[in-house]
């Protein structure tokens, strides 16, 4: 099975299905291509066809015009791009192991793991603790959250935290708002003074109160409850560094430091600077930091509260402006402007 990977579909190392690769390299020796070409030539149903372009398009590897083209992209652009994103995921993995293994070892200590070091199973039980956690926290609430989600928000506790001057800081995976209402429940927690940032995807569950306690899930199996809570000073001065280097490379959500808003659903008017040179609205700040977070276009736009095809306009219009094809090609643009 390797060997068919890395000798016939080499892009499925990158996420590219073996689908959208045929039709990739068949679509190469075009200058523009439609989605009747792939129906003709891979031989799919039209919604097939057009399902696969747009896989192209989100990785990277075509561009869209408004007429309803696709062009592809130059692949020793486009692969290298898609080559780099996966190799800052893999180093996020390979920097998560140290951590972690400290976890597995703390968890399988008898009379050594230091003060209040032990493991908590069964729902209820990391109900409780979790709760308590969050209730005894004064001066800080820290969150690394993800799927699958075991317990609902519990807005008031996070609110009455925010009202004993406690700082509530969450980083977010981006499946996070895959769900319904998950963006709205975002929301509601931002309103109530949550600093929230989201990042591509993380490998554990977290929350820690004030430096001094912390709950680590040790199983991310759906219906499996069992969490490490410790009181341990090394521990969580591991798991507090670890915190903070996801946060420092998490995109916010929240506008401005202390807006405490999210993207509004209403496109702005464009911003001029002293120079004459075109500025990017809030809304454009955001999308570019959901790119970077590989937030999907369909939460995307769930959370902007538009469809999808509007999005996409928006979208390549912030392509158009910043002269990309692409969401990496984006980025780059961007940080060249100081927009980012």
């Amino acid at each position: 099975m390797d060997a068919l990977v890395e000798n016939d579909t080499p892009l499925a190392w990158v996420g590219v299905d073996t689908v959208a690769e045929r039709a990739y390299r068949l679509l190469l020796s075009r200058d523009s291509t439609t989605v009747d070409d792939v129906v003709s030539a891979l031989g799919v149903p039209a919604a097939e066809g057009l399902a696969v372009l747009e896989r192209l398009h989100h990785a990277g590897l075509m561009s869209r015009r408004s007429s309803g083209e696709f062009f592809t992209v130059d692949p020793r652009h486009a692969l290298r791009s898609l080559v780099e994103s996966r190799e800052r995921q893999l180093a996020a993995v390979r920097e998560a192991a140290g951590p972690l293994g400290a976890l597995f070892d703390a968890a399988r200590r008898t009379g050594d793991g230091g003060p209040g070091t032990g493991v908590i199973s069964g729902l209820e039980a990391v109900g409780d603790r979790y709760y308590r956690l969050k209730q005894a926290a004064r001066t800080e609430l820290c969150a690394l959250d993800r799927p699958p989600f075991l317990l609902a928000p519990n807005e008031p506790l996070d609110e009455a935290a925010v009202g004993r001057g406690v700082r509530v800081r969450a980083v977010y995976a981006a499946a996070s708002f895959e769900a319904d209402g998950g963006w709205q429940e975002l929301g509601s927690l931002v309103s109530r003074g949550e600093e929230a940032r989201v990042v591509p995807a993380l490998p554990i569950k977290l929350a820690m109160a004030d430096r001094s306690a912390a709950m680590v899930s040790l199983s991310l199996s759906v219906g499996s409850a069992e969490y490490l809570y410790t009181e341990s000073p090394p521990l969580l001065a591991t798991l507090g560094e670890f915190f903070e280097n996801y946060w420092a490379s998490a995109s916010p959500l929240t506008g401005e430091p202390g807006s405490g808003s999210l993207p509004a659903a209403a496109p702005e008017a464009p911003v001029t600077g002293t120079d004459g040179s075109h500025r990017p609205t809030d809304e454009e700040r955001k999308l570019l930091a959901l790119f970077a977070a590989g937030v999907k276009d369909e939460a995307i736009a769930r959370q902007l509260g538009i469809s999808p095809r509007t999005l996409r306009r928006r979208i390549q219009e912030l392509f158009t402006e910043l002269g990309a094809t692409n969401r990496f090609g984006a980025g780059v643009a961007a940080a060249r402007r100081d927009w980012i």
